[in-house]
């Protein structure tokens, strides 16, 4: 169907009955999706008379009398979305009435469904819902057809009912932009909030809070932003601790008309409280909105009693509160009670106190749930519990203000984690609300789209659909770039959207040190250093493939978060590699020093293009927060990485860096890590010096076997010499010797190889090498189902290759021998007790009786029960040291011991408790040292796994 053509556009016809309110603006929004596109803006008519010969007809069955004269005439047929909430129709219409010869309807089975449905016509145009707060220009066209096949759509119902985010208001950035763009957070700000929110087919807002308040912020009058949410048709509410629709700032503000007291304490000052509350249902009560119950302490703090105490308090609170919404007849409305972090053990109770779980006063309100603030569910709902009338919802976080620190930058939150935490809320009953803190909103716009979607069709994306986030990405990306962009490049822009946020997801910017990754084992600093390289180098290969019209866009969605995170992971490193060399009093020290200067000032250069460089200036402010170098819960304190130099001597040859363990010889022997003829490595040997004048080395082999890879013979800071071996020469344990030497001394490296004998070892076994078995978790060679419980991969998530996680994932068992289990093969060396260190995804107690435990056990012996929760695990608690560590490290990691014989094993790895996410297994001839990731995976003979194990 042909929308324009050659400057000419079909009419857009909107009721009468409609025209005032929501629905017109949406209108205008569409009509000026269809001017971007074409340059041709269509009119909008309300009379069917001011119809051309091709319309497009907007409006909601029942309200529409065009729309409901061509369903009666059985001309359109909406039978797919009668009666259903939030659904829409798009079907095109020969000859539908006199003078037109086409029409393209857009029918609702409510506001919103219309407005879903004249949004996703927008889509079909190619204008992306973040067209605005990312800058994401659609193609140009003179003519907009629109193909037949998209032309007959009837939508789904949504999945959860009530779905949408959070504006955290953290400054400096949300803010800062808002109040330079708008002057506060007005109507006019929200106008482009709750477009995006329809655009994204959400329906429910809790606005900006701390400095913010929603019904007082208007700029026309006061309730003008309420009044707005209502003509759009977004249900609003407030956050968790923000009960009867009053902001969190208003009582300080106000305290005065209603009392002498401040304290926002209802045992203390009931009745200013109370008088408080009433005037906010007074002032909201004509407005959709879902109702917040109950109250925490002043600024989101704990109420100040015993258990008891504030049990017993609170359902005098929510009493009042209910008792003053039946007053003014708001006794049917939606309310929830947010059981967030300690309000949780109100809720559960305690050894000494009931909780409320019971009480029947709740037994109409929706219990909003809550992640532990860093995207780990805290409690889910068990058995009949699932089945409350008032239904569950979820309260989720991509970013937190709080401890053990903030992170309020980039995302850090991997989609593969979103999936797993949120599939396993929806498949436990949680399917009333879904919310989630998105802080500033941006940079956050994939996470939130993907949120919202998984929200909309779970079962286009949740439990039945595993490994579809990488589906998911490239089909965002091809939303945003695909009209500019080749295949080949938006899944390589989805891949360095995928890797940018699996970086900051195994460890959080503000949080990285320049000693977070090994300089001594596993050669991890550089490799992640390399990582982060590369990923620096494909966005700017894209960078270098996107048209100068999405440049604004590539910037916002891809290349700021991706380079700036990248940057601060190499600042880390480069800071801690200068101090590595100034201790071995090598000038190389210096060279580090420069490159972690060059990395500081990349980053404020990224910062301030964001904000004064892209879009003309329009996100003057919103890339404010700080993000290095945390020392608090906050940023207060924050600081780049000090990186260390050398001042320049004349000093001996030295070897300052074996195969980046951080070992330095200045004479002596120097040892390189073993080969062996498994896995046939190469290894570095760095030689430097401590002058500035620099000097001529050379080097000798003791073997025909050693072969060196010599950059040159002439040191001005450092050179890196490769060490390998001519296998071919090879045929048994042997061991040789490199001297390297120079004017100001010699140093001799050892060159060992360890030679394993396979004879009979079979296909599918994990061999041991430098007393280390590495295993990555997907990489069985059996999986044993039971009671159709089953391990399934999750790919793409974990801190170094994936997952595996049993489902379904609402069942638990009490022993290992009814569960399900995964089998690995091993290969150990020597006989002897050995360390299984299992690393878990950071998920939390599921129930107050729960824990996350597991058995691991080896052919022959009784399998060994653990539980990665320790004693006295309390998630979301940031005075809890093993929560913290936990989340810090994005991992659980936990040992049990086991005494083995030379030879072939089988490992069987038995899952006990519901939840338990499964990342790796180590199995180590001794305490494992320090590394963030742990050891890369062991040298496996010739595969032979299982279906999809690789």
């Amino acid at each position: 169907m042909i929308v324009v053509e050659r400057g000419t556009a079909a009419g857009i016809y909107l009721d009468a009955a409609e025209y005032d309110g929501g629905l017109r603006r949406v209108a205008e929004s569409f009509a000026a999706d269809i001017e971007l596109v074409t340059g041709t803006r269509p009119d909008i008519v309300t009379e069917p008379g001011e119809l051309g010969s091709t319309a497009i007809v907007i409006g909601t069955a029942g309200r529409s009398r065009l729309i409901d004269e061509w369903i009666a005439a059985g001309k359109l047929d909406v039978s797919a979305i009668q009666g259903k909430r939030e659904c829409y129709r798009i079907q095109r219409i020969e000859h539908p009435c006199d003078g037109v010869q086409q029409a393209l309807v857009i029918a609702g089975s409510d506001k919103r469904g219309t407005i879903y449905g004249t949004y996703a016509v927008s889509e079909m145009m190619g204008v992306s819902p973040w067209v605005y707060f990312a800058d994401v220009m659609p193609e140009r066209r003179t003519l907009l057809d629109l193909p037949d096949r998209k032309l007959d759509v009837s939508s789904k119902e949504p999945s959860v009912k009530y779905r949408g985010f959070f504006l955290n208001d953290d400054w400096p950035s949300l803010g800062s932009w808002v109040t330079g763009a708008f002057g506060d957070f007005n109507e006019a700000f929200y106008e482009k909030i709750f477009e995006l929110l329809l655009r994204l087919k959400g329906n429910y807002l809790w606005p900006a809070m701390w400095s913010a308040e929603f019904s007082v912020n208007g700029k026309s009058h006061p309730l003008a932003n309420a009044e707005l949410a209502k003509e759009y048709g977004i249900i609003m509410g407030t956050s968790h601790h923000e009960p009867l629709f009053r902001a969190g700032s208003e009582w300080q503000r106000v305290y005065k008309d209603y009392g002498t007291s401040n304290l926002w304490d209802f045992a203390r000052n009931r009745e200013a409280i109370t008088a408080f509350w009433e005037d906010g249902i007074r002032r909201n009560k004509d407005f959709p909105n879902l109702i917040t119950l109950g109250m925490r302490g002043e600024s989101d703090s704990a109420l100040e009693g015993s258990d008891q105490e504030n049990i017993e308090l609170l359902k005098e609170i929510i009493l009042t509160q209910k008792e003053l919404l039946k007053r003014y007849g708001l006794e049917q409305a939606p309310q929830v009670l947010a059981v967030y972090k300690e309000v949780e053990k109100y809720w559960y109770g305690t050894a000494e106190a009931e909780g409320l779980k019971d009480w029947e006063v709740l037994n109409d309100v929706t219990i909003l749930l809550s992640d532990d603030n860093f995207g780990n569910l805290r409690k889910i709902p068990a058995g009949q519990e699932q089945h409350r009338s008032a239904g569950w919802g979820m309260y989720y976080h991509l970013d937190y203000h709080g401890g053990p620190h903030s992170y309020e930058w980039v995302n850090t939150t991997p989609l593969e984690k979103v999936w797993e935490q949120m599939s396993m809320a929806y498949d436990y009953g949680i399917r009333d609300v879904w919310i989630v803190n998105v802080g500033d909103l941006k940079p956050m716009e994939l996470p939130v789209s993907y949120f919202l979607d998984l929200a909309y069709d779970f079962e286009a994306w949740g439990t039945a659909a595993m490994n579809r986030t990488k589906e998911y990405t490239e089909r965002w990306v091809r939303q945003q770039f695909g009209h500019a962009a080749d295949e080949a490049a938006v899944c390589g822009i989805a891949g360095i959207l995928a890797d940018y946020t699996r970086m900051n997801g195994r460890r959080k910017p503000e949080i990285i040190r320049p000693d977070t990754f090994s300089f001594e084992h596993y050669n991890e600093a550089r490799r992640v250093l390399e990582q982060a390289g590369k990923l620096v180098e494909a966005t700017e290969r894209y960078n270098r493939l996107i048209p100068e019209r999405l440049q604004d866009a590539y910037f916002q969605l891809v290349y700021f978060p991706a380079a700036a995170s990248a940057n601060v992971l190499q600042m880390q490193v480069y800071a801690g590699l200068s101090r590595l060399y100034a201790e071995r009093g090598s000038v190389i020290a210096n060279t580090y020093a420069g490159l972690t200067a060059e990395a500081i000032e990349r980053d404020k250069q990224l910062e301030q293009t964001y904000n004064n460089g892209i879009s003309g200036g329009k996100w003057r402010g919103m890339m404010s927060s700080a993000h290095v170098g945390y020392v608090n819960w906050d940023a207060a304190g924050w600081s780049y990485p000090q990186a260390a130099a050398v001042v320049p001597v004349k000093g001996p040859l030295m070897i300052v860096d074996v195969q980046g363990t951080g070992q330095g010889y200045t004479s002596g022997t120097a040892a390189l890590p073993v080969f062996t003829n498994l896995q046939r490595e190469a290894y570095t040997v760095t030689v430097s010096n401590g002058g500035d004048t620099g000097f001529a080395y050379e080097a000798a082999v003791s073997a025909d076997w050693i072969r060196l890879d010599l950059p040159c013979g002439w040191i001005e800071t450092g050179e890196t010499i490769t060490v390998s071996v001519d296998w071919d020469k090879v045929q048994g344990a042997c061991s040789g010797e490199i001297v390297i030497s120079g004017a100001e001394g010699a140093v001799t490296v050892r060159a060992e190889i360890d030679w394993i004998d396979l004879s009979g070892v079979p296909r599918g076994t994990f061999v041991e090498t430098h007393h280390v078995i590495s295993i990555e978790a997907e990489h069985t060679v059996n999986r044993i189902s039971a009671d159709g419980v089953e391990w399934k991969k999750i790919s793409s998530y974990g801190k170094t290759l994936s997952s595996v996680k049993m489902y379904p994932e609402t069942v638990a068992f009490s022993e290992p021998a009814q569960s399900p289990y995964l089998e690995y093969r091993v290969f150990v060396r020597r006989d002897g007790e050995y360390s299984l260190t299992a690393y878990v995804a950071p998920t939390n107690h599921l129930s107050p009786v729960s824990g996350l435990k597991y058995a691991a056990g080896f052919e022959g012996h009784n399998p060994v029960i653990a539980d990665a929760l320790p004693p006295g695990f309390e998630g979301g608690n940031h005075n809890n040291g093993p929560w913290c560590r936990a989340v810090m490290n994005n991992i659980h990691v936990t040992v049990t011991t086991h005494t083995l014989s030379k030879g072939v094993h089988t490992l069987r790895f038995y899952g006990l408790d519901a939840g338990l996410v499964l990342q790796k297994l180590v199995l180590s001839a001794g305490p494992l040292p320090y590394s963030y990731l742990g050891p890369e995976e062991s040298y496996i003979t010739s595969a032979e796994l299982t279906e999809d194990s690789l």
